[in-house]
Formats: structure tokens, C-alpha cells, sequence
């Protein structure tokens, strides 16, 4: 609103100084109208007059001349004058409205900073707790770092301890199994083990462990592990064929024999004379005398064939046995009986028969103890290596 009654008040000082310059312009208009009206009078008329009526003529007319001049000036005076006027009257007027506004806002600040105020003072409060926390921050940082960098540096040590300690149990485990258990591939895996964590360490120390532990894998390695599975699995498979193996001799049962029909009937005695011919016949078929050539093997009843082959069986069983506990003698002898019985009670030309003693002859020829090397020497230098870098720890703490 102040800016439209500024406008207004601006318009109606421009109407009235329009309206006093056009009363100005009127005021000299009716001179000047006359001065040509008196110029435009004919000669005759401007000179009926006597002489010095024209003498007086002359004068007047720079008289009226000169009020001309001085009415523009004047007019032209008080333009300026109310222009500046009306430039005065706008400038106080915005100076004026400057001030209010500048009022208005120092009262909208004071208000603001009255109703923010306690804001403002709890922000304060709130910056300073923020920055003692931040102060504790950096401090409690500041020690992780210093724990952090401590860990880094003794990080190497505990990192190479551990390697130390795994390859050491590795070497531990591949005697334990080598020496108890004589398998030589666990070992062998566990050794090879033991020797990627000591490269690991990247250390020029470990070296000379290194090296003794490595001719102790090339010996392991030389040793001829036998087959342990796949001989059980044959002796298991000789077992089972036991029972298709065909008899010697034939099983005869105690039934009476028939009677040959060509031989004449017996003889009847009539007289006392015949009566020692017919006794000495009868003696005769008493007592019956056959020859024969080689080895006499006895007849077997059934219940002799079922132990003989029970028996077979249990010579391979007490083989397979002796295999997976590596003794050589017992398995060696067990195959050798069982041999020796299929020999005796069965038919050697038969092609099963000859199959048989042919494997057991192969099973029987099989090292299942071969000599295990020593390997305890790369053990005992990573023991004194361990002990050497303990005594260095314990000198520099």
C-alpha cells in the first residue's frame, strides 16, 4: 500500500507542475500574439502616425522582447524547481520506506532470535558434547592404531609360529603312520605337506630343514608299497572259489558191491573131498590183492570233504589277515599249506585246480613288508630349528 500512495503522490506533483507550465505558456502567448498582429499592420498605417509616435514605437517593441525572455526563463526556473521537487519527494519517500523495511526486519530478526534462541543454545550444547566425543574418538582411534601397528609388526612372528607348529605335527603324524601303521602314502602326503608350509615361511633360516626333509621324502618315495587292497581282494575271491574245485578221488559208500555175474556160481559140495577146494575158494574171494602205483589217497566222506574245504578257507582267511598286518612269514606259510592241500585232495590236471595254485603261487611271491626307511631326521631338525628360534625370542625380549 505505501507503494501505491508513493505513486499517487508522484502523479498528482507531475499534473500540477504540468498544469503551471501550460498557465505560463498561456500568460505569454497573448504578447506574443500581439506583437505580429502590430508587425502585420500596413505601413501606411504604422506611418499615419506623426514622427515621434514612430520614434516611441521602437522601444516597446524591445520591451516586449525582453519580457518574453524573462517570462521563459522564469517558466522554464520553476520546472526545474518542482522536477526537483519531485525528485526530493521520491528519494525521502524511498529512504523513508528503506528505513520501515529495515525496521520490519530488524524487529522479524529480534522475534526470530527470541523464538531460536533456546534452539540455538541447546545446538551449542549439543556441538560441544559432539566435539568432547570426537575428541575421545580420535584418542581411542589414535591407540587402535598404535595396537594395530603393534599387531602388524609381531603379526610376521605369530603367523611363522604357526606355521612352524602345523609343519612339526604334519612330520609327527607321518612317522606315527609310517612307523605303526606301515602305510607309506600317508606319510609320504603328510611329509610333502610339512614341506609347503615351511616354504611358506619365506624364510632363508629354514633352508637346511628343507633340504634334510627332502632326502627323507626321496627315500619314502623309493619304497615299493604293496597293493594291500587289491591282494586282500584276491585272497577273498580264492576263498569263495574253493568250493567249485573237483575231488581227487571219488567218495565210495558203504553199500555192498554187486556180484560179478561172469564168475561161476558157487560150488556145491557133495562129498568130503571137495569140501577143501570150496573152503580155499572162499578164501579167495576173502581177501582181494590189487596193486597200484604212487600215492595213496585215503577216500573222504562228505563230512571230511565239508571240514577239508572249511579248512582251505581258513588257511586264505589267516593269509589275508597276516597281509593287512604285514607279516610275512605267517602269510607266506598260510599260502604254502593251502597250496599243498589242493594238491593233495584235487584233481591237479583240472584247469581250476591249475588256476588256483598258479594265483597262490603269485600271492606267495608278494613283499608285503618291504623295509621303511628312517625318516626321523628332518623331525629332529625342525625341532632344534624351533629351539633356536625360541632362545633368539627369549634374547631379544
Amino acid at each position: 500500500m505505501t507503494d501505491n500512495k508513493s505513486r499517487a503522490k508522484t502523479q498528482s506533483q507531475d499534473n500540477a507542475a504540468k498544469k503551471d507550465g501550460s498557465a505560463a505558456k498561456n500568460s505569454s502567448t497573448p504578447e506574443e500574439n500581439r506583437i505580429p498582429a502590430n508587425a502585420d499592420e500596413p505601413a501606411t498605417e504604422r506611418g499615419a502616425g506623426t514622427d515621434s509616435g514612430s520614434d516611441n514605437s521602437a522601444p516597446s517593441v524591445k520591451t516586449k522582447k525582453s519580457r518574453r525572455s524573462h517570462l521563459g526563463g522564469f517558466s522554464s526556473l520553476i520546472i526545474f524547481v518542482l522536477f526537483v521537487t519531485v525528485i526530493a519527494a521520491l528519494v525521502y519517500w524511498i529512504e523513508k520506506q528503506q528505513k520501515e523495511l529495515a525496521s520490519l526486519n530488524r524487529y522479524q530478526i529480534e522475534q526470530l532470535r527470541s523464538k531460536f534462541s533456546p534452539a540455538l543454545e541447546q545446538l551449542k550444547a549439543d556441538n560441544n558434547e559432539l566435539r568432547q566425543r570426537l575428541a575421545t574418538q580420535e584418542k581411542n582411534q589414535q591407540v587402535l592404531n598404535d595396537a594395530f601397528s603393534n599387531l602388524l609388526k609381531t603379526r610376521r612372528h605369530l603367523r611363522n609360529d604357526w606355521l612352524l607348529a602345523e609343519a612339526d605335527y604334519l612330520l609327527r603324524l607321518a612317522s606315527h603312520r609310517l612307523l605303526l601303521a606301515r602305510d607309506a602314502g600317508s606319510a609320504l602326503t603328510a611329509m610333502q605337506t610339512a614341506d609347503e608350509r615351511l616354504r611358506e615361511l619365506a624364510d632363508p633360516a629354514v633352508i637346511p630343514v628343507r633340504n634334510i626333509l627332502a632326502e627323507d621324502i626321496n627315500r619314502l618315495k623309493a619304497v615299493h608299497e604293496p597293493d594291500i587292497a587289491g591282494l586282500s581282494a584276491r585272497l577273498s575271491a580264492l576263498a569263495h572259489g574253493i568250493d567249485s574245485l573237483p575231488l581227487l578221488s571219488a567218495y565210495s559208500a558203504s553199500a555192498p558191491t554187486n556180484v560179478d555175474t561172469n564168475k561161476p556160481e558157487k560150488v556145491r559140495v557133495e562129498d568130503w573131498k571137495q569140501l577143501p577146494e570150496a573152503i580155499w575158494s572162499d578164501i579167495k574171494k576173502l581177501l582181494v590183492i590189487r596193486e597200484r602205483r604212487g600215492k595213496v589217497i585215503p577216500l573222504l566222506s562228505p563230512e571230511q570233504h565239508f571240514f577239508l574245504i572249511q579248512n582251505l578257507k581258513l588257511k586264505l582267511e589267516q593269509a589275508r589277515l597276516a597281509l593287512l598286518n604285514a607279516e610275512q612269514d605267517i602269510y607266506q606259510e598260510r599260502l604254502q599249506t593251502a597250496a599243498d592241500w589242493i594238491r593233495d585232495f584235487f584233481k591237479q590236471d583240472d584247469p581250476a585246480t591249475q588256476a588256483m595254485l598258479a594265483q597262490l603261487k603269485q600271492l606267495a611271491a608278494k613283499n608285503i613288508k618291504p623295509a621303511l626307511p628312517d625318516i626321523s631326521a628332518s623331525y629332529r631338525a625342525l625341532q632344534n630349528f624351533r629351539e633356536q628360534q625360541a632362545d633368539s625370542g627369549r634374547d631379544h625380549s
